[in-house]
């Protein structure tokens, strides 16, 4: 089984982390950076996964290590926060990051993600921005319907999956680009959507 090191200082998500890779890898988990590099320097992993904040710091510095450590500089790096945005996601591609994603995550697009580092590892592009929108859920006689203020989309589904999809087409359409691709959504009633346009 893959070795994947985990960063992550709640137990919540540490248990939801080993749910959602379950089959694909063997999770490590770090309660801190400094846990972290410490097993950094006793073991090789073929990925790592970190929270972005944390009591004594932000994985800024923990990426940082990685990218000079003759061990591990070429280990793809995911960031995952729930409050990742465009300036967040700049910040850690900037500093040697592979990718970073919005908490909470869509488990089917997160496990592709890591099959697809795991074994053909690429760094996010930052030549075309993010388009970070919140969009509004809810249910009426009519359907379920899903509200972009930010860019005045509106959509309406029978089911919440069919206003996601519609919304994720209206947003791919507005970033005026067929292979854009999409970031995570959340479960609750105001959904987050983030696209490279």
């Amino acid at each position: 089984m893959i070795d994947v090191l985990y960063v992550e200082d709640s137990t919540t998500a540490q248990v939801l982390m080993r749910k959602y890779l379950e089959g694909i890898a063997m999770l490590t988990i770090a309660p801190s950076l400094d846990a972290a590099i410490q097993l950094l320097r006793e073991r090789r992993f073929k990925l790592m996964i970190a929270d972005y904040n944390f009591r004594e710091g932000n994985s800024l510095q923990l990426i940082q290590y990685v990218r000079t450590s003759p061990m591990h500089h070429q280990m793809p790096v995911i960031v995952i926060s729930s409050s990742m945005d465009g300036p967040m996601l700049t910040r850690i591609l900037r500093a040697g990051a592979n990718d970073g994603q919005a908490k909470p995550l869509h488990v089917a697009e997160f496990r592709t993600l890591v099959t697809q580092m795991l074994s053909a590892p690429y760094v996010r592009s930052l030549e075309h921005p993010v388009i970070d929108v919140t969009c509004f859920q809810w249910r009426s006689h009519l359907g379920v319907h899903e509200f972009c203020p930010e860019l005045n989309l509106m959509v309406t589904g029978a089911t919440r999956e069919e206003a996601v999809d519609q919304m994720r087409a209206a947003l791919q359409q507005h970033g005026g680009r067929e292979d854009v691709t999409l970031g995570n959504i959340s479960d609750e009633l105001i959904v987050r959507h983030m696209i490279n346009s």
